[in-house]
């Protein structure tokens, strides 16, 4: 096993005897910030229900067949 720094931000990689990466190592520096904001605290948008309404009236399925056949996948054991 040998570790490289690459560039001025303190990464390591891990590389194996053939010099394949197999690895990194992340300074915790680097990683606080990137680990206490998760994409899923923040809303990205408010949803708008309005501008789906009729998006199946198109469609050449019959609806309640679907419904009926999605209920039936949760309904096996």
């Amino acid at each position: 096993m040998h570790i490289r720094e690459c560039g001025g931000m303190g990464v390591q990689y891990i590389y194996d005897a053939e010099g394949r990466k197999t690895g990194f190592l992340v300074p915790i520096n680097l990683w606080d910030p990137l680990s206490t904001e998760k994409p899923a605290d923040k809303r990205i948008g408010v949803p708008d229900p309005r501008k789906y309404r009729g998006i199946s009236r198109d469609l050449k399925a019959d609806l309640k067949a679907e419904i009926r056949s999605l209920r039936n996948e949760w309904n096996r054991v």
